[in-house]
């Protein structure tokens, strides 16, 4: 099978690449200038593009592809139109050069967000009340997807978590230190593992499913898993208060910063408003009663991930 792969560069993206490569798929991968995760991962052949540049994918789709893979998005950015010009008008490009093909892919893959769902407990049955511009933006990608005409398999993951992730990583250096705030006592989550994610998307195509389905490794609060991290990591927890009028102010000062040197920042306005959500939770129940189930429990996942963080230095 041959394969497209836009994001291969990133953390999911080459988690994706690689999968798909070790299965003895032949896997092409957009890259627009950084190899970034990419040079992990031997064997993947590139080509160069970029979503947000429609005539470079005009010539890359000059052969067919039996699978596109779509990982490509902003997570962070220096300012929320950023997020709609690369998770909605990005996928959009990616979308029309798809439909002006001489040939159709079998399958689309889109990797949304359960940002696009919105914050709660939900499940696929329930409407989407985006709550930030990220979310917004990815629920836009899906539109795009959906509408295309093209056959297409939509994933929705929460917070994922893993090797070649820094995003967690700031929670995980917090907890190394002995700390967790207090307010992650009653936040409740879901979560997934990017083994586990990757693992669910091949699950999915062998079974030739098509629609929308959230992917998760279950629920947990923060502190919970914060105290799994900290036992494997062989450090005690103490509760850090952090009142939320703090992270209020700290919030509005990075906003300023982000404004003034437009980059990304990790405390950020919107990530203040999900916090103030005592759940993100998603239901993975249209994809358990097919038969899937996370390959790695929590613990042997924050295991595999803490001796990647060691090994590479981050921790």
């Amino acid at each position: 099978m041959r394969v497209f792969v836009t994001g291969a560069t990133g953390f999911v993206g080459s988690h994706v690449a690689q999968a798909l490569l070790g299965r003895g798929n032949e896997v092409v991968a957009l890259v627009r200038s950084k190899e970034g995760w990419l040079k992990e991962v031997p064997g993947v052949e590139r080509v160069k593009g970029d979503v947000l540049d429609p005539p470079s994918l005009s010539g890359v789709f000059d052969t067919p592809f039996d699978l596109v893979v779509h990982c490509a998005g902003l997570t962070s950015a220096p300012s929320y139109m950023d997020y709609y010009r690369v998770n909605a008008l990005g996928t959009f490009n990616l979308v029309r050069a798809l439909k002006r093909a001489y040939w159709k892919p079998g399958l689309v893959v889109y990797i949304s967000s359960l940002a696009a769902a919105g914050p709660g407990d939900v499940d696929e049955d329930c409407g989407e009340r985006p709550l930030v511009p990220y979310g917004e933006s990815k629920l836009y990608g899906e539109f795009f997807i959906a509408d295309s005409g093209l056959s297409y398999l939509i994933l929705r993951p929460p917070v994922i978590f893993g090797p070649r992730d820094t995003d967690v990583l700031q929670f995980f250096k917090l907890i190394k230190r002995g700390w967790a705030p207090t307010f992650f006592k009653e936040k409740r989550l879901s979560i997934v593992y990017v083994k586990n994610l990757v693992g669910a998307l091949i699950f999915l195509m062998e079974k030739g499913a098509e629609g929308t389905y959230f992917v998760a490794d279950g629920a947990f609060t923060w502190w919970e898993v914060a105290e799994r991290a900290a036992r494997l990591m062989g450090k005690g927890l103490k509760p850090l208060p952090l009142p939320q009028g703090l992270l209020a102010l700290v919030a509005w000062m990075s906003q300023f910063y982000r404004c003034l040197a437009g980059r990304p920042v990790l405390l950020s306005k919107e990530k203040v408003q999900e916090m103030r959500h005592d759940a993100w939770v998603c239901s993975p129940n249209r994809l358990s009663s097919m038969g899937f189930s996370p390959p790695l429990a929590l613990d042997e996942a924050l295991l595999e991930t803490l001796k990647w963080y060691r090994e590479e230095g981050y921790l």
